[in-house]
């Protein structure tokens, strides 16, 4: 079968989870302390990746992993309360119309749609089910004694990651996937590993060094 794989952050939507889950944070007073940190340890990081000292893939993978500080403690149930006030508030209502259109045309087709994204995995779950999309690939969240225990299980669902998720998951789930005639959508540069597992990859709304990497390799480009 086809598939079409999409990414979430810069591709389907225009928001940022990090910053939907700081908003929620900050307006219901919970975690304060573990966002600040989060917040303040990965802001003093950004002078070394400004200078070249610490990768850009390094910086933005630490940043998606340690958002996890922000859930910890949390039960399950808790958790996704939170990402249920993300996924009304801010993911919903920051949906790209033209790149949902892109996924609606997939499923009208027949195609296997996956959301593969560095978001976590219960929270990419609620954007599936809003979207009507069954299968998702997000980060795993740890969980300890039913309740998050703010680490991730690694690897971040982030360059190689992501790959080695998606072909995880493809692999458990038996199904039957031609990569070569499938689709990949993504905004990101640490996104070509995905892209280049696919016969139809597609930059949205690319960043510059991905929109770049794409005209070179004459792969589709659409927004930006």
């Amino acid at each position: 079968m086809r598939a079409a794989f999409f990414d979430l952050d810069g591709t389907l939507s225009t928001g940022h989870v990090w910053k939907a889950i700081a908003q929620h944070h900050i307006q219901h007073r919970q975690k304060l302390v573990s966002l600040f940190a989060y917040l303040a340890f990965h802001l003093a990081l950004w002078p070394l990746y400004k200078m070249g000292l610490l990768s850009q893939e390094r910086f933005f993978v630490s940043w998606a992993k340690d958002l996890a500080w922000t859930l910890g403690g949390l039960t399950r149930e808790e958790g996704l309360r939170v990402f249920r006030w993300v996924v009304d508030r801010c993911i919903v209502p920051s949906l790209r119309p033209d790149i949902l259109e892109l996924l609606r045309r997939h499923q009208a087709q027949g195609h296997l749609v996956v959301l593969v994204s560095g978001t976590f995995q219960d929270l990419l779950a609620l954007i599936g089910e809003e979207l009507s999309v069954n299968h998702v690939v997000g980060t795993r969240l740890e969980v300890v004694d039913a309740r998050y225990s703010g680490r991730i299980i690694e690897p971040t669902c982030l360059g190689p990651g992501k790959v080695e998720l998606l072909q995880d998951f493809l692999g458990t789930s038996q199904l039957d996937v031609d990569l070569g005639s499938s689709f990949a959508y993504t905004d990101s540069i640490f996104d070509v590993p995905l892209l280049s597992l696919v016969g139809h990859p597609v930059a949205v709304y690319p960043d510059e060094r991905l929109q770049a990497y794409a005209l070179r390799k004459g792969w589709q480009i659409v927004g930006g």
